[in-house]
């Protein structure tokens, strides 16, 4: 099997700090939760930009990545930004794009662009495809005597966790397989995840989990769905098991070569990659190693807003007041 591309294991790497998976990971729940879906998803790709380059200065000086230029020399006020590509990675250009689910991708927001005949079109750069959730809510694990169904974190953010369900900390290794790091128990006839499991307690557990070696973006939390202590108690420290979902959160890279003379479809505001294409894309890319795991356990601890914008902005006026008292 050929090795990822560069630009995959430069997003592994930043993933794989705390610093950066943190922030990023909070984000994929908070901003669609607070703006309507185009702010959100440009300012998921903004944040996305602005992590990565900070991550090249400050662990990745061998590498280059810059956004293209949006203002003009002649009229500042008549900044364009570029048709098809979002940044450029080593000279090359990408398009960024966002999903909270596996849907279909809109490649050029142009209403009065004309399909040919064939219905076909050519994508002129790679695409990096952020998916910010697992595809399909269960995962299923089957053992020789039972099956169990894996939920992510997230979905017990407001819910009970009720008797006889465990929360189970996996390891990804690779494809659908994972290795069971810990898994807990509940004792009580309901509880909150944040009574059951409070954030100081699993972070201290998580710390000594990536102090051992397993990078911080291989794990992931999962509640189970069976509430029988004997089929939970399969899951055993340590044991492998294959989770079954249709595609994982993370970082994929669709080939330039795999966009080229595909079927489209067009609707009012532009020309749209069809469902199964990007279905067929994500699996593609899984398979090749052209993906970075990004694991979901912190949205269900996020706080419910994102950061102010105005704060940051705030921020910098207050250090520039302050530098001119002085």
């Amino acid at each position: 099997m050929q090795p990822r591309s560069q630009i995959i294991d430069f997003f592994d790497g930043m993933l794989s700090k705390k610093e950066f998976f943190i922030p990023l990971t909070a984000a994929q729940y908070q901003f669609p939760n607070h703006y309507y879906g185009l702010t959100s998803a440009a300012l998921l790709e903004d944040l996305f930009v602005d992590a990565a380059i900070n991550y090249q200065k400050m662990e990745r000086r061998d590498v280059h990545i810059e956004r293209p230029e949006r203002i003009t020399v002649d009229d500042v006020t008549n900044a364009k930004g570029e048709k098809g590509w979002d940044y450029k990675f080593q000279s090359e250009h990408y398009s960024h794009k966002v999903g909270k689910d596996v849907g279909g991708i809109a490649l050029l927001w142009d209403s009065t662009f004309k399909l040919p005949p064939d219905g076909k079109y050519s994508y002129p750069s790679p695409i990096i495809f952020v998916l910010s959730q697992y595809k399909g809510k269960n995962g299923r694990v089957s053992l020789e005597s039972s099956e169990i169904d894996l939920t992510p974190l997230i979905h017990y953010r407001k819910k009970e966790i009720l008797k006889g369900q465990s929360i189970v900390i996996c390891e990804k290794l690779e494809d659908m397989k994972w290795r069971v790091l810990q898994s807990f128990e509940v004792e009580q006839d309901e509880v909150s995840l944040h009574d059951f499991l409070k954030f100081d307690s699993l972070w201290g557990q998580l710390l000594e989990l990536w102090s051992g070696g397993i990078a911080v973006n291989k794990i992931d939390i999962f509640v189970t769905k069976a509430r029988k202590s004997s089929a939970i108690h399969h899951l055993a420290e340590g044991m492998p098991i294959d989770v079954n979902f249709v595609a994982l959160p993370g970082i994929y890279l669709f080939p330039k070569v795999e966009l080229q003379n595909v079927e489209v479809e067009k609707n009012n505001r532009g020309v749209i990659l069809p469902k199964d294409k990007v279905l067929e894309l994500v699996a593609n890319a899984q398979k090749t190693l052209e993906f970075s795991f990004l694991p979901t356990w912190y949205t269900a601890y996020a706080g419910s807003r994102n950061v102010d914008l105005y704060q940051a902005q705030r921020a910098e006026y207050d250090s520039i007041i302050t530098a001119a008292k002085h």
